[in-house]
């Protein structure tokens, strides 16, 4: 480390990425000094008061962190949904997400040689495979040892959930259409009790950042920290190519909203692919006028995320009160998610888990007796098929901070501009009547008049805004996740992917998490400890 850094690594966020770096270099040497930053609060998990407000009310105890729509400038031919996408949260969006973790396919990762669209990584499946059946260890995925969906060296750590009944009643319409049903893989970091409440788990089943957090600081590792309401507003540079550290607001009430500074040897910013693009263009002067990594114009271009896709149906009647049990979809199909559609857009199927729907807690608060509440279970059964559709980046969708407008965090607030071609719009639409043939084929239901959607863009999984790129003229980071220019500025989040395919980011993430920690400190270590506890 270096005579005048006060760590050797500075990480800028808390989430599943900072964790598992984190995680990962203290594996390596436990006495390393590490400080991590979040701009959010700790709020607390596993707490039994919070969760019962969300059962009896519906209310989250990270809703407050969402993004405001209002807040938020629009530019482009297709609107952007940012409220509900991302915490920011001690323990990062991990606070909320679903737990589904899917490895993107070898295809995936030369998007632009099979396609001329989008960008080709500059790590292939082959090298990062190993790195995946780390993460799903790590993660403790659950997932059928038949899926034959990705090339594996390894099982998944856990055996899947089993078919729910909402389930069995698709795989007709699955066979009909040659799509072959698959379980879904999620992320069971301790054992799971089925509450069907994922997004406020009251035993911390569902994995988050916030847990491996929890676990290292309290596992003996005398230089490890988090500071939390720490708002980073700046990387300092020594020169061009050398960060010496951050400058940030340390909101606490001991900070009192007081500007402060750390240095450190290495930054690595695991803040996603909206802050991490909006710090490295508001940091670098004087070496840099328009942002650190962006002679080139990239930092925040390329931005991408899933479009979403959706078939709904109804059958006349419900008499065996059939309802979706879990707050996770088990069933899924990667049929669709394959190379000869990667050209014109792969999606990712599952059925919408919240179909067969009924919120009892809610008919029972609104005075609805056991005879009515009877009736609404065994009427009109609806079901859907949702899917991820996967959208390319092109240099002209892009996001950048607003001057001088902040939110509740400190953060600034940004402009998006994204713009979908017809050509896009007109491809989706194939995939959506790909769907309406499989849901056509489920007996005894029939589409709903308006049941087909093809939804804006979102926030959930986006990416590309510091893509990795083999020269600085194509994108902002090296295939080791170094900005270009820089020696020891890193960006490990979605905001590094090139492509993303057709499913869930955090996986593949993680994995990337891992290799980066492992090439800082030189090599990997003793191989990770056991997954832990199966599922109920």
């Amino acid at each position: 480390m270096s005579a005048v850094a006060d760590v050797e690594y500075l990480l800028i966020g808390s989430g599943v990425a900072a964790s598992t770096v984190a995680m990962r270099l203290l594996a390596h040497d436990p006495d390393t000094s590490i400080l991590m930053l979040e701009a959010g609060d700790e709020i607390p998990s596993k707490d039994r008061r919070a969760w019962w407000d969300f059962v009896v009310t519906g209310a989250l105890p990270y809703d407050y962190t969402y993004d405001d729509d209002a807040q938020v400038s629009y530019t482009g031919n297709t609107p952007w949904r940012m409220n509900g996408s991302r915490v920011t949260a001690y323990g990062g969006t991990t606070m909320h997400w679903g737990g589904w973790a899917l490895r993107m396919k070898p295809e995936d990762f030369r998007l632009r040689t099979n396609t001329g669209k989008g960008g080709d990584w500059l790590v292939g499946y082959d090298e990062l495979e190993g790195y995946y059946c780390e993460a799903e260890r790590h993660l403790s995925v659950c997932g059928d040892p038949a899926d034959t969906s990705v090339p594996r060296s390894e099982p998944f750590p856990l055996p899947p959930y089993p078919w729910l009944a909402a389930d069995l009643e698709m795989f007709e319409g699955f066979a009909a259409s040659g799509a072959t049903p698959a379980r879904m893989p999620l992320a069971r970091f301790r054992k799971c009790m089925t509450t069907g409440t994922c997004r406020y788990c009251p035993l911390g089943a569902r994995f988050s950042g916030q847990y491996v957090n929890d676990d290292l600081r309290a596992g003996g590792y005398p230089n490890f920290e988090i500071r939390t309401q720490a708002t980073v507003t700046g990387i300092r540079l020594d020169s061009r190519r050398r960060a010496r550290g951050v400058s940030y607001i340390d909101r606490s009430a001991r900070g009192n909203g007081e500007v402060r500074q750390v240095d450190a040897a290495k930054v690595i910013i695991c803040a996603g692919a909206f802050e991490s693009p909006k710090l490295l263009m508001m940091s670098g002067r004087p070496f840099y006028d328009h942002g650190i990594g962006n002679d080139a114009g990239n930092v925040g271009r390329y931005l991408v995320s899933h479009s979403f896709l959706s078939v709904s149906g109804t059958a006349p009647s419900n008499p065996d009160r059939v309802t979706s049990e879990y707050g996770f979809p088990t069933l899924m199909s990667r049929s669709l998610d394959d190379e000869t559609r990667q050209a014109t857009g792969k999606i990712f199927m599952f059925r919408n888990q919240n179909t067969p729907g009924g919120n009892w807690a809610r008919l029972m608060q609104a005075g609805k007796t056991r005879a009515q509440i009877d009736a609404i279970a065994t009427g009109p059964r609806h079901i859907g098929i949702s899917a991820f559709y996967e959208e390319f980046g092109v240099c002209g969708n892009y996001l950048r901070p607003i001057a001088g407008r902040f939110d509740r965090f400190g953060l600034p607030l940004m402009e998006i501009h994204f713009d979908r071609t017809t050509e896009v719009t007109k491809n989706a639409h194939l995939r959506l009547a790909e769907m309406e043939e499989i849901f056509r084929a489920i007996p005894d239901y029939v589409l709903d008049e308006k049941g087909s959607k093809f939804e804006g863009a979102a926030g959930f999984h986006a990416s590309g805004t510091c893509r990795m790129s083999r020269t600085p003229e194509d994108g902002v980071t090296d295939g080791d996740l170094r900005v270009h220019g820089m020696d020891n500025l890193y960006v490990c989040s979605n905001a590094v992917f090139p492509s993303v395919g057709a499913v869930n980011p955090t996986l593949t993430l993680t994995a990337l998490a891992f290799r980066l920690a492992d090439h800082l400190a030189g090599g990997r270590p003793a191989p990770v400890a056991a997954s832990r506890e199966g599922v109920a």
